[in-house]
């Protein structure tokens, strides 16, 4: 069907665009050629629903270290500057040549306008992705707005022993991306399993509602690292402030702020110097809003109403008023609550989003611009 597990990746992806590249121009059986055309379309709507401004910044289960660090070098970014303008050409070759040299597919117009709509008012996508019926698989949420975008997996598998899933992060732009997770050695090695910034040692638990999120981390008593820390990269900035026990960026008209409950510190020497905020302890909340000059002011106003926000920690849990005035609380244990109301962090449809709107398992899905309709369906 057109579902899919939790392997969505930058590099699978373009490694499946090369796949799905071959099989437009070279089958020789229609249905095949109809296959492949049809999942390319749904390849590249996902590209442009979870990018901003060319940088693959959503939730995905596996990554390179060196996509994690601003989209320059992420797998999928030459792609997406082909097909529509926005990332950058780098030598992950394979995916955007082969694409570019494609003679029997055709870029649908609306992949091309959905991946530039930043609307006002936000979009929110949500989608559920599992090998099959039944399965647990994993929930994914992504906010984008003219000027940044949020994403996360929730609640995915809390307290196991992660590899190289990439839970969640905030991107202002391309080099202004922000992250948390919780290093399982100081190297940075592309092995199979977690390093200093790619994956947790220990997955958190993680609940998002549109542009704010928290994240709860609870590490093992003896963990040799005892930390947790955030990139946070000051350089990529137009502006940067630390104060009040939240860290805040500035990147054009967009905002992020970041804090801790057990505090944090910019680390200052080293090779993470000036991008990495680093957070001392076994058990941590972390909590992600962001702003935006047309609703937020400038980015004086913005740390002001940030820091005058309602938050209080209790253990390994949070209540939390975000900008936007919803009250958002979160445990370890027991539901999110959304102003009071329980909420279910799982996602009970395959997508759902302005632009499309289906269940899962699907073997068919409709993505709509205006009156404009596209149908993508698998032969039987």
């Amino acid at each position: 069907g057109l579902g899919d597990v939790y392997k969505r990746q930058d590099t699978v992806f373009a490694e499946v665009c090369v796949a799905l590249a071959h099989l437009v121009d070279l089958a020789e059986a229609d249905p095949v050629w109809e296959a492949a055309t049809v999942l390319m379309d749904k390849l590249l709507f996902e590209i442009a629903v979870n990018a901003f401004k060319g940088v693959f910044g959503s939730s995905r289960g596996s990554t390179a270290t060196t996509s994690l660090f601003g989209g320059y070098l992420e797998a999928t970014s030459g792609i997406s500057k082909l097909m529509w303008g926005a990332g950058v050409f780098n030598d992950a070759i394979a995916g955007y040549v082969s694409v570019a040299c494609m003679e029997e597919y055709e870029l649908p117009a609306m992949l091309q306008w959905i991946a530039a709509d930043l609307p006002e008012e936000g979009l929110w996508n949500r989608e559920h992705h599992a090998p099959g019926p039944g399965s647990s698989g994993v929930d994914l949420v992504t906010y984008k707005s003219p000027n940044g975008m949020l994403s996360a997996a929730q609640d995915y598998r809390p307290g196991e022993p992660g590899t190289r899933e990439h839970i969640w992060q905030a991107t202002l732009g391309p080099g202004a991306t922000v992250f948390v997770n919780h290093p399982a050695c100081a190297g940075l090695e592309d092995l199979p399993g977690p390093n200093f910034w790619r994956g947790n040692a220990v997955l958190p638990r993680v609940a998002q509602w549109r542009d704010a999120l928290i994240a709860l981390y609870r590490l093992p008593e003896d963990d040799w690292m005892g930390m947790t820390h955030a990139y946070f990269p000051v350089h990529a900035f137009d502006a940067y402030e630390i104060r009040g026990g939240w860290a805040f960026a500035q990147r054009g008209e967009g905002y992020l702020a970041l804090t801790a409950a057990q505090g944090m510190t910019l680390v200052r020497a080293g090779q993470a110097a000036y991008r990495e905020l680093r957070s001392v302890g076994a058990s941590n909340v972390w909590l992600c809003q962001l702003g935006r000059a047309a609703l937020d002011g400038d980015f004086e106003a913005f740390q002001d109403r940030i820091l005058a926000l309602p938050v209080v920690f209790e253990d390994l849990g949070v209540s939390w008023t975000t900008l936007r005035g919803d009250a958002l609380a979160l445990a370890w244990e027991g539901p999110f609550t959304l102003n009071g109301a329980v909420t279910p962090l799982s996602v009970n449809r395959h997508i759902e989003n302005p632009y499309c709107s289906v269940d899962y398992p699907a073997t068919s899905m409709d993505i709509r611009v205006g009156e404009v309709v596209m149908r993508l369906k698998l032969a039987e």
